[in-house]
């Protein structure tokens, strides 16, 4: 007997079936996908039971004439490639294997109405036989009903997971799509309860798509990101992008498209955490949607059966795009933290009131001796001192409280600033700024400082002394695993050196032969702008304090610190109005 034959059709579907269909929200991508290359402009989703029970697709698209009809369930026959030409591939379904494969895993039915037809026709699969074609009374366009996904595979069965979880992954694949096709009103009923009904605009630009990333992403989103608007010859990038204040601690809402196609690429997220290095830690993620435009011949759409991995032809170019796209629009940004912020801080706050109740007589008398609210320890500035105008964009500043933040007033409310946060980014980016333009100011110490390390750090501080020198440190070998600091950067301030070097040189010691200062250089430097910042604790003068906001607003990015956490809060006169009930 031979030991190799041919496998039966239905196997080879739901072997193809495995690698197109995972989960139900993979058969609703295969089915909208469809609905947006027919052309549709409205596409309602019906979800029983996660999608494992039925998953119906209603559109308003093209529609399929009979004979399409008839072979749409063959596999390997699409509408979608009319020759041998798959690089130039633009449609998001091209591989004619979807709807064979699902039904091969589940009771498939589509019904369909070609435009200008008088004619609907129904087909469908059920237990594994396509039924007989019958007339339908369907409107233009075409309605797929997907019911009991694999219950013929029920190994794959039992490992979906709840239905809510079902749902989840079926609303990320919605909002996808959502998102690049700002023209096609989506419909979501789950369980029989409508979820959202986004509408489309029939104007195509990227006003509509602002409109529908508000939709998808809500209004936290559209209040604290930017614009992202880049072009490079051949490709172009578009987008929004969260301010630093507003991140996550996964990267689930970071959504990337390749003309219009969404796609999960290491290399392009990679890019897009390297544009905001510095700017948060490295263990929260930004809030993103990009949209990058280039030549269908420059990239491979056809990698992965699910279509979610892409290959480029100058993939460096597209991450060198991403990079640069990305920190220029941060960098445009201005003064601006996530709105969050303010309401995180309006959820603590709580009213309070006296406990007036006391059974000592009360001695009117005893007025004279107590004040009438508790002494905060609050340092209010000289008057004199107070000549810094409040139409400034961050105020004039008018105490400081706890030695740690400074309060300003402005024309509409006041500022809290973290004296800290705020000295350890100005520090950081004059920093960056020198080392990037080669003119970094250096200084002489009058006595210079001996540095005492271990044998591992000696080794490397000593093996990289021309790169510390491109940052403005001077420093020598000096004795057996010691070092002499001879100059630092000016901007640098009572610097603990000896805490310094040692940190500087467990970040080179931490990428081994592998450490390159331009690419380590926000943290180098964010080393030594924290070392040297303005402390909490110290008191300021209210012209250091107006100095600290006027550098502020001439410093890139100073509405986070080096960690991503925000420097400043802002309070409107409303939100305070608010919060004592006079609105």
């Amino acid at each position: 007997m031979n030991k190799i034959r041919r496998l039966p059709n239905n196997l080879i579907n739901q072997i193809a079936a495995g690698e197109v269909i995972e989960r139900p929200s993979s058969a609703l991508k295969e089915l909208l996908e469809n609905s947006l290359d027919a052309h549709a402009t409205k596409i309602e989703i019906n979800l029983i039971d996660g999608g494992k029970s039925i998953i119906e697709v209603i559109d308003n698209g093209k529609g399929m004439q009979l004979e399409d009809l008839k072979l749409c369930l063959e596999r390997h026959a699409t509408s979608k490639i009319i020759n041998q030409d798959l690089s130039n591939i633009q449609s998001l379904g091209f591989r004619g294997e979807a709807l064979p494969s699902i039904g091969s895993i589940a009771d498939i039915s589509i019904e369909t109405k070609e435009e200008n037809s008088q004619e609907a026709w129904k087909i469908s699969i059920f237990n594994k036989e396509k039924q007989k074609l019958e007339p339908s009374n369907i409107r233009i366009g075409t309605k797929v009903e997907i019911r009991d996904i694999f219950y013929k595979v029920p190994a794959r069965l039992k490992f979906l997971k709840s239905n809510g979880t079902e749902t989840r992954y079926c609303r990320e694949v919605i909002k996808h799509l959502a998102m690049s096709h700002p023209n096609v009103s989506f419909i979501l009923t789950v369980d029989t309860k409508n979820i959202f009904n986004w509408r489309g605009n029939k104007q195509i630009n990227f006003e509509s798509t602002k409109y529908r990333l508000s939709q998808v992403m809500g209004d936290e989103f559209s209040n604290s990101s930017v614009t992202v608007n880049k072009e490079k010859i051949g490709c172009r990038l578009l987008g929004m992008v969260g301010i630093p204040t507003l991140n996550r601690n996964t990267g689930r809402e970071q959504y990337l498209f390749v003309n219009n196609r969404p796609v999960k690429d290491r290399s392009l997220l990679g890019a897009l955490r390297v544009a905001y290095k510095g700017l948060i830690e490295h263990s929260r993620f930004s809030v993103a949607v990009l949209f990058i435009e280039i030549n269908p011949l420059d990239v491979d759409v056809n990698v992965h059966p699910a279509k979610a991995e892409v290959r480029f032809k100058d993939a460096a170019k597209i991450r060198s795009l991403i990079i640069n796209g990305v920190r220029e629009a941060l960098d445009n940004a201005g003064l601006k933290t996530a709105q969050e912020i303010s309401n995180k801080m309006f959820d603590k706050i709580e009213t309070t009131s006296l406990n007036l109740n006391n059974d000592k007589e009360f001695n009117s008398n005893q007025l004279n001796n107590i004040s009438l609210l508790p002494g905060a320890n609050v340092k209010t500035p000289n008057i004199v001192e107070l000549n810094h105008s409040k139409s400034f964009p961050l105020g004039a500043a008018i105490a400081q409280a706890h030695e740690t933040y400074i309060i300003a007033e402005t024309n509409n409310g006041i500022i809290l600033i973290d004296q800290h946060a705020a000295h350890e980014r100005i520090v950081l980016e004059k920093i960056r700024s020198g080392y990037l333009n080669d003119n970094i100011e250096k200084q002489i110490l009058l006595i210079p400082e001996i540095v005492k390390l271990s044998s591992d750090h000696f080794s490397v501080i000593i093996k990289h002394l021309k790169s510390l020198l491109k940052i403005g440190l001077v420093i020598e070998e000096f004795d057996l695993n010691t070092v002499i600091v001879r100059e630092h950067p000016a901007i640098l301030n009572k610097v603990k050196f000896e805490e310094l070097i040692k940190d500087i040189a467990e970040e080179i010691l931490e990428f081994g032969n592998e450490f390159v200062l331009s690419e380590r250089l926000d943290n180098i430097c964010g080393n030594m702008a924290c070392h040297s910042s303005i402390r909490a604790g110290r008191n300021l003068k209210a012209s250091e304090m107006n100095a600290l906001l006027r550098e502020m607003e001439n410093t890139p990015n100073s509405s986070q610190c080096n960690h991503g956490r925000p420097t400043f809060i802002k309070l409107s006169l409303k939100d305070i109005e608010n919060l004592f009930g006079r609105t």
